[in-house]
């Protein structure tokens, strides 16, 4: 095997490179042609309309969701929308309140908040005293 390789005269060997560096200069002038027609916006507008028309209508409906979603909000803002949603709120307690707010918390929920409280101002009464331990005595001059 190695004395094949060893047996092709040099020109033959030299005549493949050759071929091989036409064949490679070939393909990265098709792969820079390409890429040229690729980032050639007119280029593709042309061949592409569809996806561009498609595209553009995207653009116009998010703009238009987005313009109109700032205007709802505006609009709810004006003092009638307000009184209305009042309106209506008042009416639902009315109509339900057991549904507007609960009653009484549990007493397992009582428990823990009144726990939850001593223990963060036992907390922070201790770092209170700390701090105002270390702090340095005022020189006197």
């Amino acid at each position: 095997m190695a004395s094949a390789a060893q047996e092709r005269a040099p020109r033959e060997i030299e005549r493949d490179i050759e071929h091989l560096r036409m064949r490679l200069d070939r393909s990265l002038a098709e792969l820079d042609r390409r890429r040229h027609e690729l980032t050639n916006v007119k280029l593709q507008m042309r061949k592409h309309p569809m996806v561009f028309i498609g595209a553009g209508a995207v653009v116009v409906l998010l703009l238009g969701g987005v313009g109109f979603a700032i205007y709802r909000s505006h609009k709810r803002e004006e003092i009638p929308q307000k009184a209305k949603r009042l309106r209506i709120a008042i009416g639902r307690a009315v109509d339900e309140p057991h549904k507007v707010a609960r009653g009484d918390a549990p007493v397992w929920e009582k428990i823990v908040a009144a726990m939850g409280t001593t223990i963060a101002v036992s907390l922070t009464k201790k770092i209170i005293e700390r701090t105002w331990n270390q702090s340095p005595p005022p020189k006197v001059a």
